[in-house]
């Protein structure tokens, strides 16, 4: 049953990525690049799911994004770039601290790590990047940041959903980061010898 939910999560997310990319997101009319919001919800799954989670589910909303029209790109250049992405966030989540800010950052990062990778198979299958240098940096700078400043808005709700599916034994994660194995402890914190003198006398 959690397969299934996974699998119709990472669906959802894929089909609101896509339309919100191809149909919402030129309307903006943002200079130079536009935000990465099918990395943001690799992103987001991978820091619910772990590594193996992330990097399968990368591979998935890849493949979507491959043979979504208008694509014109090799079936699979996306997918593979979105799985070592996705791998990579999952594993990265055990170590991130708890701030939205550094999220934000790494998700920056990420973006600029997908699209070198994307213009390095690019380049590998003899095709090229179709910008000067400078274009190049000012996409790659201008993607950083549009997926930086989307990543509030992406990332810490399907990241809670990705939880809230694998159930209690989930990964805590906020929104990126830090994930923790096993269920939350809700009692208050022993923060002195004097609490809970009942259990050290047993």
């Amino acid at each position: 049953m959690r397969t299934v939910l996974r699998i119709a999560l990472a669906v959802v997310a894929a089909s609101l990525a896509l339309a919100l990319e191809l149909s919402v997101v030129p309307h903006l009319r943002l200079p130079y690049a536009v935000p990465d919001l099918v990395l943001l919800a690799v992103l987001a799954l991978a820091a619910g799911w772990g590594t193996t989670g992330g990097a399968v589910s990368g591979f998935a909303l890849g493949l979507a994004q491959d043979i979504a029209p208008p694509s014109v790109s090799a079936i699979g250049r996306h997918a593979l770039v979105l799985a070592v992405a996705g791998a990579l966030a999952g594993r990265a989540a055990r170590e991130v601290r708890r701030s939205a800010i550094r999220t934000s950052m790494l998700a920056g990062l990420y973006a600029i790590g997908a699209m070198l990778l994307n213009l390095l198979i690019g380049f590998a299958l003899g095709g090229g990047a179709g910008l000067s240098r400078p274009g190049l940096l000012l996409a790659l700078g201008a993607t950083a940041l549009y997926t930086a400043v989307a990543t509030p808005l992406v990332v810490p709700g399907l990241a809670a959903l990705a939880r809230l599916i694998d159930g209690p034994s989930a990964r805590l994660v906020a929104p990126v980061g830090n994930a923790v194995s096993g269920p939350a402890r809700t009692g208050p914190a022993r923060t002195s010898p004097g609490l809970y003198p009942e259990a050290e006398r047993v």
